[in-house]
C-alpha cells in the first residue's frame, strides 16, 4: 500500500500518479510509459528502486520510506534545444520548495542540491525525441549507509522535517509544474535565481570535462545555463562537466 496520500496529490494535479512499491529506476518506467504516450505531467512514484541511477549511469541511494523518488514526464511545447535548462530549473524547484521550511539550499551546477556542503537531492534529466524524463531523488528521513556519511543529508537531519512526504512532494511537484513552463522567455529569471544559489561561484573547483582533469575559480553561471570556469587567462564555458570538487581554501 502507497505511504503517500495518492488520492490528494490526484486531485490536486488532475494526473495518473504511477505509484510503485519497488522499481528498478522511475527514469526508466517513465521511458516505458512515454512511448506508451503518457501524458505530460504524469508522475511515477517509487517506495524502493534497484537500480536507481544519477548522471553518467552513477547509483543513487534513496533508503526505503525516507526519501522521495519520482520522475516527471514532460512534454515540452518549446524547441528541444531548450530542455537542457530543465536540470538547473528542476534544482531551483527543489531549492524552493526546501526553503519554505526555513532551511538554506544551495545548487551545485548542474544537478545536485546541497544543504551545508552536504547533498540532498539529486536530479537527472533524460530525454527522447518528444518527451522529458525529469528524475528527482530527495533525502527526507536521515541514516545513509557508511560511505555517504559526511557527504549526504537530509531535510529531518537540517531540522526540515516539519512535512509528510506526501506534503513535501506535493510542495516540489507544484514548483517543479510551475517553472518549467517558464523555460523559455523567462529563463533569465530563472537564471538570476539559480545564480543566487549557486555553490560554485568564486570557488576553486576540480573538474572533468571530457577526458580533460581542470581546475579553476568557478566564474558562475553563463546566459545559456553554462558554468563559467576561469582557467589562467581562458574563461571556460563548461557545457557537460562532471566530477566536480570543491579545493577547500
Amino acid at each position: 500500500m502507497s505511504a503517500y496520500d495518492l488520492e490528494l496529490l490526484e486531485g490536486r494535479y488532475g494526473v495518473r500518479f504511477h505509484y510503485h512499491d519497488q522499481i528498478d529506476s522511475t527514469n526508466e518506467q517513465a521511458f516505458r510509459l512515454g512511448r506508451e504516450g503518457a501524458a505530460h505531467g504524469s508522475l511515477i512514484l517509487a517506495e524502493q528502486q534497484t537500480a536507481g541511477r544519477g548522471r553518467r549511469g552513477a547509483s543513487w541511494f534513496c533508503g526505503e520510506n525516507r526519501g522521495l523518488a519520482f520522475t516527471m514526464l514532460l512534454r515540452p511545447d518549446y524547441e528541444r534545444a531548450l530542455w537542457p535548462r530543465l536540470s538547473l530549473v528542476a534544482g531551483l524547484a527543489v531549492a524552493r520548495s526546501i526553503e519554505a521550511l526555513g532551511l538554506i539550499p544551495e545548487i551545485k551546477w548542474p544537478n545536485d542540491v546541497l544543504i551545508g556542503g552536504r547533498k540532498v537531492c539529486g536530479i537527472l534529466v533524460e530525454a527522447e525525441a518528444d518527451f522529458v524524463a525529469l528524475g528527482v531523488g530527495l533525502n527526507v528521513g536521515g541514516g545513509f549507509p557508511p560511505e555517504l556519511q559526511g557527504q549526504a543529508t537530509s531535510l529531518a537531519e537540517e531540522g526540515g522535517s516539519a512535512r509528510s512526504r506526501t506534503e513535501h512532494l506535493v510542495a516540489l511537484v507544484s514548483e517543479l509544474d510551475y517553472l518549467q513552463k517558464q523555460v523559455g522567455e523567462e529563463f533569465p529569471d530563472l537564471l538570476a535565481a539559480v545564480r543566487t544559489r549557486c555553490a560554485l561561484t568564486d570557488q576553486q573547483i576540480v573538474f572533468q570535462e571530457g577526458q580533460e582533469i581542470l581546475q579553476g575559480e568557478c566564474r558562475g553561471i553563463g546566459d545559456g545555463g553554462e558554468l563559467l570556469v576561469q582557467i589562467g587567462s581562458t574563461l571556460r564555458k563548461c557545457v557537460a562537466a562532471e566530477k566536480i570538487r570543491v579545493i577547500a581554501p
